[in-house]
């Protein structure tokens, strides 16, 4: 009984400051059965992920100011092969060896690390996508600032990445799909915005 209750409470904490994400109504649409082979809803995010891709098609968060603020876990974790999608279509951290490509977070690690679980989820490699260096390091990285920003200004942001695919991908180890660009849509109250990335050199 006594375990029960500590495990309860460990897991209690490890979500505390943190509640669990649901997309609105114009970002929901993106994540159906139709559209994805497979929504993992991740807690802090939600993730459609496509079998045939290896790789996320969009990813879903909400930014609240609060967990962004103070400490925050500045160590990196190691990369995870993300269990709950069948092994055949996993990707593992050794696909991208030798690639030419990053390991691009579709949601930043840098956005969830008020928590090591909230920082973790963003490792999974479900989460990852082959991403050009220049586009991930720089350009990619700029937005990613950007949300955390408008987001500390606002109290509160949803945040859309769509991951764009050409109909014939390029594709790296383990037939994992090079997307072709990236797209990110912030919005909060009576506020919007929208970037597209290439995913090459600019």
């Amino acid at each position: 009984m006594k375990k029960l209750i500590i495990l309860s409470l460990l897991s209690t904490l490890a979500f505390a400051d943190y509640t669990q994400y649901k997309p609105s109504e114009d970002f929901a649409k993106y994540f159906t059965k139709q559209n994805c082979s497979q929504v993992l809803d991740k807690f802090y995010y939600i993730n459609c992920y496509d079998y045939s891709l290896k790789g996320t098609k969009a990813v879903a968060y909400r930014l609240e100011a609060d967990n962004l603020k103070g400490e925050q876990i500045k160590k990196r974790p190691r990369f995870e092969d993300d269990t709950n999608i069948p092994k055949k279509y996993r990707t593992t951290w050794s696909d991208y060896k030798n690639s030419g490509y990053d390991r691009g977070h579709t949601l930043s690690n840098a956005s969830m690390r008020k928590t090591t679980q909230a920082q973790r989820s963003t490792f999974l490699m479900s989460n990852i996508t082959p991403q050009n260096p220049q586009i991930n390091q720089r350009v990619w990285n700029k937005i990613e600032k950007r949300e955390r920003q408008v987001a500390l200004k606002l109290g509160s942001l949803e945040v859309l990445n769509l991951v764009n695919y050409d109909n014939n991908p390029q594709r790296i180890k383990n037939n994992i799909a090079i997307p072709s660009s990236y797209t990110k849509i912030l919005k909060g109250d009576n506020f919007k915005e929208c970037y597209q990335v290439p995913n090459h050199d600019v």
